[in-house]
């Protein structure tokens, strides 16, 4: 018909057949492979699917980034096991009294010991020997105003893979104590583990814990207890001073308590390691804490405020309190406190409603006052201005002779 012979026209229309006919055919080919596919995931009618629960790190691992609960008799850690009132048995041996700072919260994120102090005290409670230097870490220090070591105080200090031995020849033989003893266990055992150096289950105590149980005072923060004890109150967050505190009230403590402290392990010998690291000090020597309005202030918190239930909120606001009491925080301090706190799973919008929790404290104790004067309205302008809340006092004004002269006339 248009020249094209028949033969070629029909051989083309077989062709494009038979292509037609090879594409449905690897079509259903794949549709049945799917439907085998599905068949094998789904699982036969009237059965449960088996549910893969969600890998998830205890609380109290080196890693872990989640909540740490405060150590109460009967919990295990990584290093420790807490006795207290619980189930368990006495164990009749020395005390090794352990405190850190660090460059922040979470070891889980980087965060490093650097400094680290062990008091050895015998069975009851006399000081024998102490061990104290700054740790280099690694990396920067991170929040000097909180704990006032330096990034150059750090330079020449040994590493804790250098001081392990000095610590664990301090620390065997005894039941480990610590103020909030899960935040300090978490760093050890982070440290220990970077080192390559494997420890034993052994027990341990936390003062805190003992405190709270034992003590009748507004807070359970160490520079309080010193202060209610009649102890002197060292400058804040050294890991000397934290170590004396708690080797001086741990024998009262014990002494309220009214009975032996029962574990649910025994002591375990620790790893022998070389000793003879050199320790290095901080610059000058430790003062007395500063004991200003703002201080006697915060001092006066209730336990509401200061005491928390987790190990990682607790350790802010210890270091919150007595930053505060020393003026030390100013705006750009603000940020780096809520970075602080991020780091360990605090948020910001909890850690606003504890500043505000925090300030509402102190405007009840300043009320309480017969004077504000106008020094002590700036320091509380600057304190709530460097915790984020700038206006909270706004509405404060200073006391004028005639507020004195109707207050007398009461």
């Amino acid at each position: 018909m248009f020249g094209v012979p028949i033969e070629l026209l029909v051989g083309g229309l077989v062709l494009v057949g038979l292509s037609l006919l090879f594409a449905l055919f690897l079509a259903e080919r794949r549709s049945s492979r799917r439907a085998a596919e599905r068949r094998r995931r789904t699982p036969d009618p009237g059965t449960r699917a088996p549910v893969v629960p969600t890998p998830r790190a205890p609380v109290d691992a080196p890693g872990s980034t989640g909540p740490l609960p405060l150590a109460r008799p009967g919990m295990r850690g990584p290093l420790f096991q807490y006795g207290g009132d619980g189930p368990g048995l006495p164990v009749d041996a020395p005390f090794a009294v352990v405190a850190v700072e660090t460059t922040g919260l979470a070891p889980a994120r980087g965060d490093r010991i650097v400094e680290i102090a062990v008091a050895r005290l015998d069975a009851d409670g006399r000081l024998v020997d102490e061990f104290v230097t700054l740790v280099n870490p690694g990396r920067d220090v991170g929040p000097v105003f909180v704990h006032g070591i330096s990034n150059t105080e750090v330079l020449a200090a040994p590493t804790f893979a250098e001081v392990a031995g000095e610590l664990l020849a301090r620390i065997d033989g005894a039941v480990v104590v610590a103020h909030n003893a899960a935040f300090v266990e978490r760093f050890l055992a982070a440290e220990f583990a970077r080192a390559g150096i494997v420890l034993p289950l052994n027990p341990a105590l936390c003062s805190l814990w003992l405190a709270r149980r034992t003590l009748r005072t507004p807070n359970h923060r160490l520079d309080t207890l010193a202060r209610y004890a009649g102890l002197p109150v060292a400058e804040a967050h050294t890991a000397q001073a934290d170590v004396r505190t708690v080797a001086a009230l741990l024998p009262r403590m014990l002494a309220a308590h009214g009975e032996p402290m029962r574990y649910l392990t025994g002591l375990r010998s620790m790893p022998e390691l070389d000793l003879g690291a050199a320790p290095k000090t901080r610059f000058g020597e430790l003062r007395p804490a500063g004991d200003g309005w703002f201080a006697a202030m915060i001092g006066r918190l209730p336990r509401t405020v200061v005491d928390a239930a987790e190990a990682d909120a607790q350790r802010y606001l210890d270091l919150l309190t007595p930053a505060l009491a020393e003026g030390r925080i100013l705006g750009g301090e603000a940020q780096s406190l809520v970075r602080l706190a991020g780091s360990a799973g605090i948020g910001a919008d909890r850690v606003l409603a504890v500043h505000r929790r925090y300030l509402e404290h102190v405007r009840t104790a300043v009320l309480d006052d017969a004077i504000l004067t106008t020094a002590q309205l700036r320091q509380l302008r600057t304190a709530a201005g460097g915790l984020g809340l700038p206006d909270f006092f706004d509405d404060l004004r200073p006391t004028s002779p005639q507020d004195l002269m109707a207050a007398r006339l009461r």
